[in-house]
Order: C-alpha cells, then structure tokens, then sequence
C-alpha cells in the first residue's frame, strides 16, 4: 500500500513538472522556494535541502491554536507526534522514536537560539520553553548524527520571533486568555532592534487545574535574547531563560477504569497508594544561559560559537519513592561554514565540533503522602559527550547537489552510589562511533525537487535510562543503531504545494521500556526493528490575493503518514514478538486543515485529526483506540490606528466531544495504558500590540 502510494504520487507530479514554470505572483503565494531552512548547515531554500524538514512558523504556533502549546501544532507534522499525558508533561516522537519513552524527550536532539537544549545526559528540559516565546522551529526528520551527534529520531531547532526581514521588530504586546477546567495565562512580550542591536524579552505564566484528579499545573517562563553587533565582522549574542513549573501526575487507568471515569487518577490499592494519596507531581526549576560570537572572516569564511551552561531541580514525589536530582550541564558547540569554490562548482564545507558534560546528584526516598521519607538511593552521575562533524556541499551541473557528511561520537557515564558501602565508581564509556551521511538533490526545473539520501543513527542509553525510576544502574544497556534510505519529492504547480518523502530505516539494539509491579521502569536491549513509511504534505490556495480583495489568503492542507513499522528478532521474555508490529506506532495519522483571512482582519482556522488504531504492547494483544480530534479557532484582528493592533479569539478543541487518551502507557503493568483527554472545551483570549 504504501509503496503503491508514492508511485501513484510521483508519476503524475513528475509529468507536470516538464510544464512550463507559473508567473511569479501565483508562486509568490505558496513561496516554497522563499522558505530558508537551516537544517544541515545548508541556509538554502527549502526546495533545495536534501533532507526531510519541516517547518513550523509563529502563525502556526501562536494563532492556529487557542491554547499556548507546542503539542497541536507539532501534531499537524508527518511524522511527529506529541503527548501530553497531564498538562505541562511532553513526550516527542519522531519517526515512531516514542517506543523508548515512558516520559519526556529522549533520542531527539533539540537546539534553542543555536544552543544545544539537549544535554549530555540526553534529557531535554522541552517543557520549560514557552511557545509564545518561540518564532519558528524547524523538525529535521531521520538520522542528522552526521552533523546534530548521537540520535536516530531527528533534530529540532528552536528560534525566536523575527520579521519577514528576519530581524527582530519594535513591538511590545500583552496577552490574556482563560479556558474549561481553570485554564487561564498572561503574557508579556518586548522586542527592538536600533542600530548594532536587537534585545526580546518575554513572560508567559500559564495554569490550569486539569481535567483529571491531580492533573493541576502551572508555569512561570522568563526568557532574554540580546544580539549586539560589535563591528562588521563580529557579532555578540546573548540568549537565557528560567521557568518555574509544576505539574501533578494523575498516572494511568486500566480499561474499566477509563470507561467508568476517565477523570479519576490512578486509584490506591490495598498494596500501593493511589497518584492523589500521595501527591504525584513534578516539580522543576530550569536554568540556561548562553553566549553566542560570529565572526566573518571574509565573505566567504565565518565561524559560530557557542558556550552555554544549565541547572535543573527537580522534585518527583512518585507512587513509590521521592526523588530529588539535581542537574548541571556546561558545553560548548563551534560551527566554520567555509565557501572554498565560488565559480564553476560551488563548493562549500561545513565543519566543528561540540562538547558537553553533565553533573547530577539523584537521591529517592519513601514517600509518605508527599512529602520525603527514608533515604533509599543516593547517587552520583557524570555523563559527557562530544562529537566533531565535517560536510561538504557542492553545486553540480544539471541542477544537482550533491552533500557528504561524516561525524565522530563518543559518549561516556560515570555511576556512584553512596548510600551502599563499600562506595565503589562504576564508569561506562561506549565505543566512539563514526556517522556518514550522504545526499542527493536534483532540481526539475524552477519549482520542482527530487532526493535520496543515506544516514547512519546512534543513540546512547540516556542517563534516565541507565539509572531509570527502578533505582538499579544499567551496565550493559547498549546504543542503538541503525541505517536509513531515503527519497522524498517536493514542489509547487501553481497554487498546489506538495511535499513527500519515503524512507526505511532498520534499527539495531533497540531500547525498550519495561516497568515494575509498581510503575517504575527499567530498559532493555531487544533485538531490531525494520521502519517503513511513507510521510505526505500538501497544500493548495483556494485564492490568491488580490488589491482591494476581501480575502487575503484561504488554503486547505493535509499531512498524512502511514506506516509499517516491524519488529525484527525480538525476544519479550520467553515470546518472540518478531513480526509483530512496533508499539505505540499508527499504522495511519492524517491531518488536515483550513486557514482563511480576510482584509477586514476576521480569520478563521480548522483542524481535524484522525489516529488509526495502534498497539499498546509489544505482543498487540491491546490495541489503541480510534481518535478524531476537531479544532477551529475564529479570531479577529484590527489595526487601532498606525501604532496599535487587537486581536481576540474564541478557540474550541475536541469539538466532537471524544472520550481518547491523549497519551498512553506502553506495555504498561496491570492494563494501565489511558491517560484520558478532556472531553469538549473553549479557551478564549486577547492580546494587545504596539510596534514603533
């Protein structure tokens, strides 16, 4: 089916492809071939990147949506997909990279400013970012190692908010909104840019009690960007945050229990305590600061460096145990782009390197209602990673551009535990690992690309997973690895943008989760899996603006992603599951939407998702089931006077009234896959902005 699908797409686009090109004022309004994409070091229009990249503008982060989550608008991308068990707790998926996440962001590699966000220990802080402090991101898709180190998910690089010019506008703005189930949030925001320099200044504080028991939240986010241009050559940058957040953790529901009433929380029984009874929750305080330096040797040679350093609390009062760790990260990351062939064939090479190392004190104790008891684990970890990275990139006749990349990793831990005697360092370093990428691209005339590519992936155990809630260090859990093949199509015919992509990567070693009688988890290494799929976006302008015209754009999209995802060689226990399909991945995800705006400031957004039934164990004796999910925002946008601009909205999500989990427990003990989702609910808001 799948393999039949892209054909079925390739033959026809490839013959409109030899048509001749459209007027510039039609393609003006899809500007697939304005889009620069930073992915890969490339800087080049999206039309010309030989890889799978998406991209997610401020429009689709900030407006499309009534709620300030990254979650819809990540979910409106084939291939990615994103959780959020109880509000404020992230868990990101590319490529079906969700198998080894119980929680959080694991084997995805993000960058925040240029900076990495992802620390040594390969835990991201994802949920300490706020969304209406982030411009644009971009979601490489597949194995980047060759250039981003060790991850076989993707990679995702964050920015701030900029103009169409790219550079930061004069504007400050304040925003208001509340919603079902005690949503409610401010925000405050500030920009300029004069002369040499441009500061951004944002907060955003955000609440909800949650529609489950022990599902309430909050987040309090401070974040400072500064870029100061000292001369013509060189140019300073200064970028920090630091968020508060907490939020309650109601844990999962058999089956009966979803259906009787979705809204409980994970109830006690006579052996273990219940999420209310002893007050489950997170609580985190993230810290990152950094400084960035360009310097433009010429106009053909500049280099980019980064330094940066972290620190996190986090309090974790679970069924079972209290834990407090303690994190502290400081790396830095270096990047030449060097232009060694201008004429004839352009010729550029990319080249660096990075290094981080990370310091965490995790202690668990007993939880009695709360609050900590009995000292039972006191641990030290150190983990460091490092990775240097060469690509060269050259411009071919007949259009082609071809692109080899290569990486060396290397990844080490340290385990201490001093709460047993005799105290005794138990250090782990894997073999370093070198990553080759290599890619194609050939243009088919203006509007028109076709690649292929071949990468290699590699992904470390993360520090969560060698020293998982379970309390026992892991010394024999291995990286995984694997190879991913790869072509995709993409262009635009007039007013239809089209974007797709087919890959298959088999994946070596695959890290697993498993869990003890009380939740608590543990990894395993359980042999491979072989990932087929096939990822489609398009989209298509039902008008094009015209002077005086009502309508200023109205366009219709859909993201669909089907795939076949296998296990190969995969023991559970005394069953082998091999054949079996790859937890926790849908077959089929299809999403598709409107976006209208009109002259007179009214725009409209509608969302629908469609999940296709998927297992939630590794044997596929439970399935999922299936979810439709309808959104629409109505708003409206008005200039008050040259200086001023309102913009309120009314924003619905779950329209059809579903009963769905909106994140399950994988191969969870005791049937405790559901996380229930609010039911229907709107969420109105208004914001307030002044530009000079």
């Amino acid at each position: 089916m799948t393999k039949y699908s892209f054909l079925f797409l390739l033959v026809p686009i490839s013959l409109y492809a030899q048509q001749p090109v459209v007027s510039r004022s039609v393609a003006d309004s899809v500007q697939l071939a304005e889009v620069t994409v930073r992915g890969f070091e490339t800087n080049r229009p999206l039309l010309e990147t030989a890889s799978s990249v998406n991209v997610l503008s401020a429009k689709d982060l900030t407006q499309r949506f009534g709620t300030p989550s990254l979650v819809p608008a990540f979910n409106t991308l084939p291939g990615v997909r994103m959780d959020e068990r109880s509000p404020g707790s992230y868990r990101l998926s590319i490529r079906g990279s969700l198998i080894r996440s119980p929680f959080g962001v694991r084997n995805v590699k993000i960058y925040w400013h240029e900076l990495p966000l992802t620390d040594a220990g390969g835990t991201t802080y994802l949920n300490a970012l706020d969304v209406r402090s982030i411009g644009r991101v971009e979601v490489i898709k597949g194995p980047s190692g060759s250039l981003y180190g060790a991850g076989t998910g993707g990679a995702v690089l964050l920015s701030g908010p900029t103009n169409s010019g790219g550079e930061v506008a004069n504007r400050a703005e304040v925003g208001a909104l509340a919603g079902a189930y005690g949503l409610s949030g401010q925000n405050y925001s500030f920009q300029t840019g004069k002369n040499n320099s441009a500061i951004s200044l944002n907060y955003g504080h955000l609440q909800s009690d949650g529609y489950r028991q022990n599902s309430r939240m909050y987040r309090d986010n401070l974040s400072v960007s500064g870029t100061f241009a000292v001369n013509e050559k060189q140019t300073v940058s200064v970028m920090g945050l630091y968020t508060d957040l907490m939020y309650q953790t109601p844990g999962g529901l058999n089956r009966t229990q979803f259906l009787a009433n979705p809204r409980n929380a994970r109830p006690s029984t006579p052996a273990i305590a219940g999420s209310v009874d002893q007050h489950a929750g997170i609580y985190q305080k993230t810290g990152y600061l950094g400084f960035s330096h360009q310097y433009r040797w010429n106009s053909r040679i500049q280099n980019t460096t980064v330094i940066f350093g972290s620190t996190t609390d986090f309090y974790n009062p679970f069924i079972t145990n209290y834990e407090k760790r303690a994190d502290q990260g400081i790396g830095a990351r270096t990047v030449t782009r060097w232009q060694m062939i201008e004429e004839g064939v352009p010729t550029q090479l990319v080249f660096g390197g990075e290094y981080q190392q990370n310091f965490t004190v995790d202690r668990n104790y007993g939880n009695r209602r709360g609050n900590p008891d009995t000292l039972q684990a006191d641990d030290e970890l150190r983990a460091s990673q490092s990775v240097i990275f060469a690509q060269l990139e050259a411009t071919l006749p007949l259009g082609i551009i071809a692109t080899a990349g290569l990486s060396r990793n290397e990844v080490a831990y340290g385990f201490t535990r001093f709460s047993v005697l005799p105290i005794v360092a138990q250090p782990r370093a894997f073999q370093p690992v070198w990553l080759p990428r290599v890619a194609l691209l050939k243009k088919l005339g203006e509007y028109v690309s076709v690649f292929a590519s071949i990468s290699t992936g590699y992904s470390a155990p993360t520090i969560q997973e060698v020293r998982p809630s379970e309390g026992t260090f892991n010394s024999t859990l291995e990286p995984e690895k694997g190879t991913n093949l790869e072509v995709g199509l993409r262009g635009q015919l007039s007013r239809f943008q089209f974007d797709v992509a087919a890959y298959q990567f088999r994946l070596r070693q695959t890290i697993v989760r498993r869990s003890v009688v009380s939740g608590a988890e543990y990894f395993i290494n359980a042999g491979a899996t072989n990932q087929k799929g096939l990822e489609v976006q398009l989209a298509y302008n039902l008008v094009v603006p015209k002077p005086g015209g009502f309508w200023q754009s109205v366009r219709v999209w859909n993201s669909t992603t089907a795939t076949n995802y296998r296990f190969k060689n995969y023991q559970q226990g005394a069953v082998d599951a091999s054949g079996n399909r790859v937890t926790g991945v849908p077959p089929l995800v299809v999403s598709t939407g409107l976006d209208a705006e009109t002259r007179v400031g009214l725009y409209a957004h509608a969302t629908h998702q469609f999940i296709d039934q998927f297992p939630l164990d590794d044997a596929n004796t439970v399935k999922s089931d299936i979810a439709r999910m309808l959104n629409a925002t109505l708003g409206f946008r008005k200039s008050l006077g040259k200086h001023w601009a309102l913009d309120a909205y009314v924003s619905g999500d779950n329209l059809l009234d579903q009963t769905y989990s909106l994140g399950y427990d994988l191969n969870a003990l005791g049937g405790r896959y559901y996380n229930a989702a609010p039911r229907r609910n709107i969420t109105g808001g208004v914001k307030l902005a002044v530009r000079w």
